[in-house]
């Protein structure tokens, strides 16, 4: 396939997603620009290692405005701040070439991913989905001495948590709004 065909395929394709859909092309871009940056850093190709960063930036960034603090009140806030540790994770990578500031950020990532993939595949028989969202993910960051996280106050992605969480991933697609996007906790 030609990169002008595969590129309107790719066009095609995020238009025509649903919101739940497109939300999970975001994480899986992400995870992907901070693969990619990796393997520039290994090879000390700093143009193209900051490149993918600045991508992965772009892509937090988007999911941070697909936030509505209104509807998802404290656990969206906590998703928020979440978010901009992984930011500052991902600026830190850049400018000090470290791994594992990568590392963490993907590991982060990666657990979201799987908690909102089973959101989408799985919604309960009443209509409102289901996660197995970790909000203790961002215990990492408030446990952590002066905003800096270890890894071993990231939790292990397969345990289950207590917390029930609603989630609200309503989106007037046409206008280009993802606001509306948001998780609220409900137990």
């Amino acid at each position: 396939m030609n990169t002008k065909a595969f590129k309107a395929y790719q066009s095609t394709n995020v238009t025509t997603a649903t919101p739940e859909k497109v939300l999970l092309m975001l994480y899986e871009g992400c995870i992907k620009f901070i693969r990619i940056a990796r393997v520039k850093m290994q090879e000390k190709k700093i143009a193209e290692k900051g490149k993918n960063i600045s991508k992965a930036l772009a892509i937090v960034a988007e999911l941070i405005n697909t936030l509505d603090h209104e509807v998802g009140g404290q656990l969206s806030m906590d998703l928020e701040n979440l978010y901009m540790f992984i930011m500052d994770k991902l600026i830190e990578a850049n400018i000090n070439n470290k791994m594992e500031d990568l590392d963490t950020s993907e590991k982060i990532l990666l657990t979201l991913y799987d908690a909102w993939r089973d959101v989408v595949n799985n919604p309960r028989p009443d209509g409102v989905p289901s996660p197995n969202l970790q909000p203790e993910l961002y215990s990492m960051y408030l446990k952590s001495k002066d905003g800096q996280a270890n890894s071993e106050t990231i939790k292990n992605p397969n345990e289950k948590t207590t917390n029930a969480v609603s989630v609200n991933l309503s989106s007037d697609v046409k206008s280009g709004n993802q606001k509306g996007n948001s998780v609220k906790k409900v137990g």
